[in-house]
């Protein structure tokens, strides 16, 4: 990985902004798709407010990556604005786990097929590790996203009722369903960990996909 040149970053315009719980599973859904991944498991607790997970069996990032794969700017998908016309990834910006990290706690765990064990990182709101340690995970990335908003309660107080939470989660319901149609050989299973008290009814079949999504309420 390496970081975008300022002239390249200027021509990139804005910097992306999270302000769902549907953004943050877009973007590391995405991060799993380009890292090659066949199986992808999304794990949401409280609606996401408290954890969002996402476990992916891809390639893992390389230990050289690891210092610097949640600081802006910094991407392995382009050198230069030019490089956009031949862009085949979702993610290129370097700004998805930056961006998360400015608005939760994130943890990432990784390992590559070089890898002996894998590691799990713990960044700071600018994205830089500031602590890591040992894991029994596989080979792949989970990235698990704690309290939501934390340093931004307006923002959190936009879900503030169950009626909104229930919306944004048929939010990312739909999101996976489109991924599960335009993937078929995707892998996909989604897990909700609902609070006390909180009833859901939602079902998710693809009858024309060969591995269906599935769907767990806990």
């Amino acid at each position: 990985m390496k970081q975008l040149p300022p002239d390249t970053v200027r021509l990139l315009s804005s910097s992306q902004v999270i302000t769902s719980v549907v953004n943050v599973v877009k973007e590391l859904i995405e991060n799993s798709l380009d890292a090659g991944a066949s199986s992808i498991d999304v794990k949401l607790e409280n609606f996401g407010l408290d954890r969002i997970e996402v476990r992916d069996n891809g390639q893992g990032i390389k230990a050289v990556d690891t210092p610097v794969m949640a600081v802006r700017h910094f991407t392995s998908k382009i050198c230069r604005h030019e490089d956009l016309e031949h862009l085949e990834t979702y993610g290129f910006r370097g700004e998805a786990l930056g961006s998360i990290c400015a608005v939760a706690e994130v943890a990432v765990t990784t390992k590559t097929e070089e890898d002996e064990i894998s590691t799990q990182y713990t960044m700071d709101l600018t994205g830089k590790i500031v602590s890591q340690k040992p894991s029994h995970l596989g080979q792949g990335t989970t990235v698990s996203v704690m309290k939501l908003f934390k340093n931004l309660p307006v923002r959190r107080q936009c879900f503030s009722s169950t009626k909104k939470c229930k919306e944004e989660l048929k939010k990312v319901q739909d999101l996976l369903m489109a991924y599960a149609i335009i993937k078929p050989e995707l892998r996909l299973i989604f897990s909700l960990m609902q609070p006390l008290g909180v009833r859901l009814s939602l079902q998710m079949t693809f009858p024309l996909a060969e591995n269906p999504l599935q769907f767990f309420i806990y």
